[in-house]
């Protein structure tokens, strides 16, 4: 195992004991095979300040965003910091490196025109259609599970008599989100005709596939996929529709304190983003009502 490779492990090791989500720990991973591969191989030990710079540079040049850029330059902060702790850079080449500002875009929100045609498309009384509705209604509440969250729920983090339901989040974090009447009664419907499933007694996955088995992250995607299609809309993914739920929230003057609890953050910043969002929306619906030209 050579230099860069023997690091990795080490900082992979350390991650798995604070319990990283795997997603954070493969984008750390990644982001430091890239810095070497620019440093044709170099020991990742020895890297220098106007190494990392030029690395930072070369990934804007070649069309990253300002967000991934800055992803970027975050990963290898936190890298350095912990060759820092451990000793194995006398010197931290972060450590005057000014931090990439990140352009901020506005975050496309599902319509709501969209949402009635797609919950349309999920009309009927059978299994798939059942749990679609009930899914596609649950990503809309406040809360939002990311889709790993979502096919992760079991029958026994489900709370029916008071419309809670338990997540296992990122970093092994646990949060109770809660849900409306219309989510709840959508819900109760599909356990209905989940209990005739020829899986209903044998798996404690909430979600099952309509031929067998637990509805697979996969299966999620493609599912909300198909139903775009048959609603004739724009294709919507899981993560867009964990958007609108934020959205909403913010628009409805949610705070950030409780948006970072519900959604399970652990920055303000993404609150931030769809705080901005609401307040544009509001500021144009006021906008409409005043039709202030109008009165020429």
């Amino acid at each position: 195992m050579d230099a860069n490779e023997t690091h990795i492990a080490s900082y992979e090791r350390y991650h798995r004991a604070r319990r990283t989500s795997p997603e954070t720990v493969d984008s750390y991973v990644t982001t430091l095979r890239q810095l070497a591969g620019f440093c044709s191989g170099r020991d990742l030990a020895e890297v220098t300040r106007v190494d990392v710079e030029e690395f930072l540079i070369d990934a804007q040049e070649i069309g990253n965003s300002s967000a991934t850029v800055h992803k970027k330059f975050r990963n290898l902060r936190a890298f350095y910091r912990w060759c820092e702790v451990e000793e194995i850079v006398d010197s931290n080449p972060m450590a005057r490196i000014a931090e990439p500002a990140v352009t901020s875009k506005p975050i496309p929100i599902v319509p709501a025109d969209h949402m009635a045609l797609l919950l349309k498309a999920c009309g009927g009384k059978g299994f798939t259609e059942r749990r679609d509705t009930a899914m596609i209604r649950l990503w809309c509440e406040a809360g939002s599970p990311r889709v790993s969250e979502m096919v992760g729920i079991t029958l026994d983090a489900l709370d029916m008599r008071h419309d809670l339901v338990t997540l296992h989040g990122k970093g092994d974090k646990i949060r109770s989100v809660p849900f409306g009447a219309k989510t709840g009664q959508a819900i109760d419907r599909y356990l209905r005709v989940r209990s005739k499933h020829r899986d209903a007694g044998r798996l404690e996955a909430l979600w099952l596939a309509e031929r067998g088995g637990a509805l697979t992250s996969s299966g999620a995607y493609q599912m909300l996929e198909r139903r775009c299609e048959e609603a004739k809309i724009p294709k919507i993914n899981p993560h867009k529709l964990r958007h609108l739920a934020a959205h909403l929230w913010a628009d409805a003057g949610g705070s950030e304190g409780d948006a970072m609890a519900l959604f399970g953050w652990s920055s303000a910043e993404m609150p931030r983003r769809y705080g901005r969002s609401a307040q544009v929306e509001r500021a144009q619906r006021a906008a409409r009502r005043v039709s202030q030209a109008d009165r020429f």
